[in-house]
């Protein structure tokens, strides 16, 4: 990214200086400590998922907000959510005047995603519920729940 200023690639990224980048957005080793990976876990997921990182100088790589949480979903080690819970608390201790737009950067992320998929025992649980009576569901859920570990 050349000269002072960088445009990142949300819609609603306002033009931020490459100062400020460098407070809020992600090392490599920051990212792998937020997702709970290994370092080169990230530089594998990197190549693999296509990403580009933010680079200043020869040692530094960054990773944009977007491209932090895809490689969480990729990694199913910390929650997605913990993970965004992770960059605006790092944003909002390098960078508060950021805060805000990590936040929107993170939330337009999560929104994107598709909804979870219930688990058969959740289908199996509803079910349950749906067909017996409030007391005898609440203590079968009890007995499969035991039974379930």
């Amino acid at each position: 990214m050349a000269g002072t200023t960088a445009r990142l690639t949300a819609a609603t990224a306002p033009t931020i200086s490459r100062a400020d980048l460098q407070r809020v957005l992600p090392t490599f080793r920051k990212a792998a400590a937020l997702i709970d990976v290994h370092p080169s876990f990230i530089t594998r997921a990197v190549r693999d998922l296509g990403i580009t990182p933010v680079e200043w100088g020869r040692r530094e790589r960054y990773l944009q907000i977007p491209d932090v949480l895809l490689i969480a979903t990729h990694a199913r080690r910390n929650a997605v959510e913990e993970v965004a819970g992770g960059l605006v608390e790092l944003a909002e201790r390098q960078a508060p005047e950021l805060a805000g737009w990590v936040t929107t950067e993170a939330e337009q992320f999560l929104a994107a995603l598709p909804a979870p998929e219930p688990e058969e025992s959740d289908i199996f649980l509803a079910e349950l519920h749906s067909e017996l009576p409030g007391e005898w569901a609440d203590r079968a859920e009890v007995i499969y729940r035991r039974h379930l570990n």
